[in-house]
């Protein structure tokens, strides 16, 4: 699994400067949403976006990770020279949970600097700023598993990004139908997502210990 990380860092780093420039306009232009929303307003309204900006960072990434080596055939090459199946599966899913993470953090910290150079500091403090950090984290990971998944399940690429909002729709449409029916606490749309992304990985184990490899590679 740390080879599988190793490896796919490499490769992020080794990328062209416009996929650089192209995050670091992502990350400056949605650190300004809290400060819209409400000016700086962390609460439910608010921390949506945050899940939403979990779907464009860990999907991307998802996409870099699993479909891209899919096309190319490079998937391939590492499932059979040697690898644990569930180490190349796992490694890359821990790749774009901990790059979402560096990359969610950055964007956070610009956002409550805004915010405080607003004014409105008093705004992002207690349990709601947490909130939207785990709505964020529990995204993420709903959002890499899901990726892997489909990455084996579908078989055109171009379809997984609106695939994987759908899925972030129907559980938020889930919570809030739940919410309207009964008290349930805020909290329970992050334990949803989490438990989405849990069958997803489990679902993504089987199919990769599961697919055979028509043609193997010896590296």
């Amino acid at each position: 699994m740390l080879t599988m990380l190793r490896k796919e860092w490499r490769n992020f780093v080794g990328s062209e400067k416009g996929v650089f420039a192209v995050y670091v306009i992502l990350v400056f232009v949605w650190s300004f949403m809290p400060l819209y929303n409400n000016f700086g307003s962390f609460a439910l309204g608010g921390a949506v976006w945050w899940l939403f900006f979990s779907v464009i960072v860990s999907g991307n990434f998802a996409n870099t990770v699993f479909v891209a080596e899919r096309m190319s055939g490079s998937m391939e090459i590492l499932l059979t020279s040697g690898f644990s199946r569930n180490g190349v599966l796992f490694g890359k899913v821990l790749f774009v949970m901990v790059m979402s993470a560096v990359i969610g953090t950055v964007c956070f910290g610009l956002s409550l600097l805004w915010v405080v150079l607003s004014g409105h500091a008093a705004l992002v403090l207690g349990s709601s700023l947490l909130y939207a950090v785990l709505l964020y984290s529990s995204g993420t990971f709903l959002n890499a598993a899901a990726g892997a998944w489909m990455s084996i399940r579908l078989s055109s690429p171009r379809l997984i990004p609106f695939v994987n909002i759908l899925f972030m729709v129907c559980v938020c449409t889930a919570y809030y139908v739940l919410s309207r029916s009964f008290p349930v606490s805020e909290w329970l749309l992050s334990g949803l997502l989490c438990v989405a992304g849990a069958v997803f990985l489990a679902l993504a184990k089987r199919d990769f210990n599961g697919e055979r490899i028509i043609a193997p590679v010896d590296v």
